[in-house]
This record gives structure tokens, sequence and C-alpha cells, in this order.
């Protein structure tokens, strides 16, 4: 399952990846989102791998991933890119193949490997962590 969050006006957009999540899914999300007024003022992209238990995606599939994002990219090329991934083999590796392909793109692609990292990296995904558990 995918679920993304536009926070603070569409300062960040954050993905969530929660279970098992293929390539296709993928794609389509990155479609679906591709048309958003908000990325107009987007200024960081967030992918949170953390909940996910199943990643089922070829290489094909990255390389047709990053070809959708590429209009994206330069609506918003200022913007930067990061995920957080779980500390394992397999996760790691796929992401090292996207970010490879996302050379060309404009953002700046960060990998992370905890939460923390993330935070650090953008406050407004840290301030809303932080209004979550005040809930």
């Amino acid at each position: 399952m995918i679920s993304d969050h536009w926070i603070k006006n569409g300062e960040l957009l954050l993905t969530r990846y929660i279970g098992m999540v293929c390539g296709q899914e993928l794609i389509d999300g990155a479609l679906h989102k591709s048309g958003d007024i908000r990325f107009d003022s987007v200024r960081y992209i967030l992918s949170d791998w953390t909940q996910s238990t199943i990643v089922t995606i070829s290489p094909e599939e990255i390389k047709a991933l990053v070809s959708c994002l590429r209009p994206i990219s330069k609506i918003c090329p200022n913007a930067k890119m990061a995920s957080i991934v779980n500390p394992d083999p397999t996760g790691n590796a796929l992401v090292a193949w996207y970010t490879f392909l996302a050379d060309d793109l404009s953002w700046d692609v960060d990998i992370f490997t905890s939460v923390e990292e993330a935070e650090n990296w953008c406050p407004v995904y840290r301030d809303f962590l932080r209004s979550c558990s005040d809930i």
C-alpha cells in the first residue's frame, strides 16, 4: 500500500510504503501524482520504506519509474529527495539502483537508514512527526 501526505501546504511530500509494494504500484502512483499542482511549492520529497515488508520491483520497473519522475523534477527542480530504507541488502540495492538511474534528475537524492537522519535532513518532517506525537 502507498499513502501520500502533502505537509505544510505542499512543502513536503511524504510517501509511505506499507506492507507489500510492487513496481507497477510505484509507477501508477508516480503517474497519478505527476499532475498535482502542489509540486509547484514542494521543497522536499521523502519516501518512507520503513513499514514495507515485501518489495517486488524489477530493474525495468525502476527505469520506468525514473522516466515518470523526469517531468515532475522539471516542475520543482530545486526540491530535495530522499528515501528512508530498512537496513537490509535487498532494499538498499533497489534504492541504490534507483539513485544511479535518477542521476540525471535535477534533484539531490539521499538515502537514510533511520528516521532520525531524515528528521535532520528535513525540518518540516521533524516538525510533522513531533506534531503527530502531541496528538
